[in-house]
């Protein structure tokens, strides 16, 4: 899929990130993705406008209003993105951790245990990696 993007609204306007959207399609593109709509009615008038498919970047605390991802299909948009959301949970969840550490002077244990965490983030498929390659270097190292 090729998502064409246009980060033309900061700096020439919404109509001119509309009509490089409209020409991204006419040149191939699957889908568009103006960046950085600044109000709720520039939310709207892009799937409005864009004569295709619309991907709406929804970054909480950023340029564009929405963060209703329901909001957005309903607005017309095909696909939106949350670029901050894992990280900003990540982050939480480790100042959680930490402070947790800090009140009770014990490391919290994973839900699940050790190994069952490093299951889920795939030491299964790194450990199968790490001897497949290992006995291809033993087999160098005696030929």
């Amino acid at each position: 899929m090729i998502i064409a993007r246009t980060d033309a609204r900061a700096v020439l306007g919404l109509d001119e990130a509309i009509w490089r959207a409209n020409a991204a399609f006419e040149a191939g593109a699957d889908m568009a993705f103006v960046e950085a709509t600044q109000s709720l009615e520039e939310v709207a008038a892009v799937p409005r406008s864009v004569r295709g498919p619309c991907l709406l970047n929804m970054v909480p605390g950023g340029r564009t209003p929405c963060n209703d991802v329901r909001q957005a299909e309903a607005l017309g948009y095909k696909l939106a993105l949350l670029p901050g959301l894992l990280l900003m949970a990540t982050i939480d969840a480790c100042d959680a951790a930490l402070a947790e550490v800090r009140r009770n002077h014990v490391a919290p244990t994973p839900q699940g245990g050790v190994a069952e965490t490093f299951r889920r983030v795939g030491s299964d498929e790194w450990d199968a990696l790490r001897q497949r390659f290992n006995a291809g270097a033993r087999a160098t190292k005696v030929a």
